[in-house]
Order: C-alpha cells, then sequence, then structure tokens
C-alpha cells in the first residue's frame, strides 16, 4: 500500500493471502468464502465505523455508513496450502475467518512501515492517517 501523506489516504495495490483451509469441497463457495471475508475485513480496517454522540447512533443509515463495494477492492491473490486435513468433513477447515481477521491488522503495519505512523484505532481513515502524521511532524525528536 501507498499513503498519501498530503491527504492521508491510503491506496492498497495488491493485496495476497495464504489460507490453509484444508480439503476444499466446495470450490465456488469457498471461493466466495475468502472474497467475502477479505471484503469484510477492508471494511473493518478502512472505512466501517459505528459513530456514537450521547448514547445515540449517528449514523443510522447505510449512508452514513461506507461498507466497501466492488471498486473498492484491490487486485487480490489467494494462494492455497496444501491440503492437510482439518475437523470438518473430509478434511475440511473454516474458511470465511481466516481471510477477515488479519486483514486490519496487515493493513496497518503496512501504513506504519509506509509513513513510520502506528494507529491503534479502526477505521484507518484518511482524517485519522492525516492527523497522526501531523502529530508526528510536530512531536519533537526522542532520543533513542
Amino acid at each position: 500500500l501507498s499513503v498519501d501523506r498530503e491527504t492521508g489516504e491510503i491506496k492498497l495495490h495488491d493485496v495476497m493471502l495464504v489460507a490453509d483451509v484444508g480439503t476444499v469441497i466446495n470450490p465456488l463457495g469457498h471461493r466466495g468464502q475468502l472474497d467475502g471475508g477479505f471484503a469484510f475485513g477492508i471494511g473493518y480496517a478502512l472505512t466501517e465505523e459505528i459513530v456514537m454522540e450521547d448514547g445515540r447512533l449517528v449514523n443510522a443509515s447505510f449512508a452514513d455508513y461506507k461498507i466497501p463495494c466492488q471498486r473498492d477492492m484491490p487486485p487480490f491473490r489467494v494462494i492455497e496450502l496444501p491440503p492437510t486435513g482439518g475437523q470438518g468433513p473430509y478434511g475440511a477447515k473454516a474458511a470465511g475467518e481466516s481471510a477477515q481477521s488479519a486483514i486490519a491488522p496487515a493493513i496497518a503495519n503496512a501504513v506504519s512501515a509506509a509513513c513510520g505512523l502506528r494507529l491503534k484505532t479502526l477505521p484507518l481513515t484518511a482524517e485519522r492517517i492525516f492527523d497522526g502524521l501531523d502529530q508526528l511532524t510536530r512531536a519533537p525528536e526522542r532520543p533513542r
């Protein structure tokens, strides 16, 4: 990924997922689980946020809650490890959960590698990155 230091915008250029799912029973459903989990992870990492003020939900409709669509998806490659067997039927393992759980930490680490900013609040919005970069440039240098 790259980070635009003037706007805080993140651009994902390429993503690779390594999947250890055991025996694939339904190839079409399997790929749907990986793609859907990836899209869910992208939303969690970059755009989806429930905003509360005074105990009330502020973004009460999808017009105010950005769910990623196909246009938001970067090139996405999947490498599947050879089946080693799982506890499911015919040696199957879970697929969708593995695709979503690693996305946010991977993007946060890539942001840190790209610009030196370590954010600990999701989603990693352009505003948060811009503000974080601004604070980094204003912070006095610490002794090493």
